[in-house]
């Protein structure tokens, strides 16, 4: 059975987690990334000040899904968003949201952020939409939406949070007992997390997937030439190291 080094927190690999090993093919999960619930106290008042004034939500993982349930919560917020329409990317993220009471969709099943753009053109333009997020991220969604000239607010509902050295050489040691065919990039930053936290890995020496063409470009910026490049969904990049 083949192995694939993924590094991203089990938040965001959950999916493929789930379908790797049902298709002849090993996960060595040894996550580079890990965040804590976190809240910006002038953009919890904003939004508690502006609450009705949404009428979406829309949610960019299962991370961002499960820390935003955590201050609907706090704040006594739950009822509320019963009344708005909760988008989603993934299954997953419909399943916590709706054992919570709270509706969700999928517009398509493991879908893009394009898919939830094309769901929102079909039904309305009009309408502010919320998005939780992580800290100083810098995701795709956000600025999707601006395109669309959709009033967006990004809300801060987690941060990331470094590994200690001791946690570091643990997977260090982990990755050489394993050692695995392949690696997967599954984001711009994973590519610097990775050279960073395994320095005397060659990189060369293995099968290299970009997840995406961002991924990819980003990679060619490192001198690391991917063999695969998958299209940017989770079930593609299933789909690429499958065939591998």
């Amino acid at each position: 059975m083949k192995k694939v080094l993924i590094t991203a927190d089990p938040d965001d690999a959950n999916l493929m987690l789930e379908k790797l090993s049902e298709n002849q093919v090993k996960p060595l999960l040894l996550p580079l990334e890990q965040f804590e619930y976190a809240i910006d106290p002038n953009e919890q008042d904003a939004l508690l000040q502006q609450l009705d004034s949404f009428q979406f939500v829309v949610y960019g993982g299962l991370r961002h899904a499960r820390h935003f349930l955590t201050w609907m919560h706090e704040t006594d917020t739950k009822s509320k968003f019963r009344e708005k329409i909760n988008l989603v990317l993934n299954k997953a993220e419909a399943d916590l949201l709706e054992e919570a009471g709270i509706p969700a969709i999928q517009p398509k099943k493991a879908g893009k952020p394009i898919d939830i753009m094309e769901f929102l053109l079909r039904i309305s333009l009009n309408g502010a939409v919320l998005y939780p997020c992580a800290e100083a991220s810098s995701e795709e969604m956000p600025g999707l939406l601006e395109e669309m000239e959709m009033p967006v607010a990004a809300f801060t509902v987690c941060r990331s949070v470094p590994f200690d050295k001791a946690e570091i050489e643990m997977k260090r040691e982990q990755l050489e007992k394993a050692g695995p065919d392949s690696i997967l990039f599954h984001s711009r930053s994973s590519v610097i997390r990775t050279k960073a936290a395994f320095p005397d890995l060659d990189l060369a020496s293995y099968s290299l997937v970009a997840a995406s063409a961002g991924v990819a470009y980003k990679m060619r910026q490192e001198n690391l030439e991917p063999d695969q490049t998958a299209s940017g969904s989770w079930k593609a990049v299933i789909d690429v190291l499958k065939g591998m």
